[in-house]
């Protein structure tokens, strides 16, 4: 499988400034103590890959997927749902498909996402513009606090071009219309 890997992630940097003044430095040391520490992140099974017998231990692909959480534990936006794209899977086939983990970093458990996604090149060439994305309790299960769960959508031989062209200065990634239902 080749390693086109790009993740799209937001990093939160907190830039401190070195200065004699006192209140400065107190200011800063503010910021930092309000920052949220992330609990690590789980992979969590498809509900149909573990009604069908599929556990992380039994599966390349869960394995891959874990020990890249296991790495990158605070993967996800802190307080929000999030999507990060890991890789293609069965380059070159008629049964590729673009492969990515739904983080749910909310302090709630969430079934039936829905979402209407984009992503493409800055200059108006899409990969996908505004395909909807329906993550069914049916199929999905219910995503579980600060849990991950894989999800792909097929893509043809000219999508995947394309997202082989794909860098984090010339892209556009959007997620609309937002749906999900609480789990309480």
């Amino acid at each position: 499988m080749r390693k086109t890997i790009f993740f799209l992630t937001v990093v939160l940097l907190l830039a401190g400034c070195a200065s004699n003044d006192d209140n400065k430095q107190q200011g800063a040391e503010e910021i930092v103590d309000k920052t949220v520490e992330q609990e690590t992140l789980t992979l969590q099974l498809l509900k149909a890959d573990e009604e069908a017998g599929v556990t992380i231990e039994n599966s390349e692909v869960y394995k891959e997927l874990n020990r890249m959480i296991m790495e990158n534990a605070d993967m996800g936006l802190a307080n929000d749902f999030s999507i990060n794209i890991i890789d293609i899977i069965d380059s070159g086939t008629e049964n590729a498909s673009l492969l990515f983990l739904a983080v749910n970093r909310l302090d709630e458990p969430m079934k039936n996402i829905k979402f209407d996604y984009t992503l493409g090149h800055d200059n108006g060439e899409f990969v996908w513009d505004g395909v909807e994305v329906n993550l069914s309790e049916q199929e999905t299960g219910i995503i579980q606090s600060n849990h991950a769960v894989p999800f792909s959508i097929n893509i043809t031989a000219e999508q995947e071009a394309l997202i082989d062209t794909l860098e984090q200065d010339n892209q556009v990634v959007k997620m609309d219309n937002f749906k999900f239902e609480s789990v309480n």
